[in-house]
């Protein structure tokens, strides 16, 4: 059975993007474009893991993340923060809030897949 990878993002262009990369590596991709549709969509499929940007529309990256760190059917999945915020306290925060990974875009393709690999099997029980 394909893994099942969540991404949180609003810039089309890198949906488009991971789309079409992790669809080539056998993934089963969904998408949210808001904090919201990710948190419910991450209810709803128990991704094996979630790529998670920092800004989004009506809740932060951040405020997703310890939301789904809460949730106890949720917080064991591995989620891997994107952005483009390169400060050393974005990047502690989103360690703080829970994160697994953090990945600045832009990033690679063998960048991507990397921390997809050491992560996707962290939530297994």
């Amino acid at each position: 059975m394909s893994k099942k990878i969540l991404i949180i993002d609003d810039e089309k262009n890198i949906l488009l993007t991971l789309n079409l990369i992790l669809r080539n590596e056998g993934y089963d991709v969904f998408v949210a474009f808001d904090s919201l549709e990710g948190v419910r969509k991450a209810g709803e499929l128990r991704p094996d893991l979630i790529l998670l940007d920092i800004c989004l529309p009506k809740a932060d990256g951040y405020s997703v993340c310890r939301s789904l760190r809460c949730d106890v059917d949720l917080k064991e999945i591995p989620i891997i923060f994107m952005s483009s915020k390169h400060g050393e306290t974005d990047i502690e925060e989103a360690f703080d809030s829970g994160g697994d990974g953090y990945i600045l875009k832009p990033f690679n393709k063998k960048e991507i897949l990397d921390v997809i690999e050491r992560n996707i099997n962290k939530g297994e029980k």
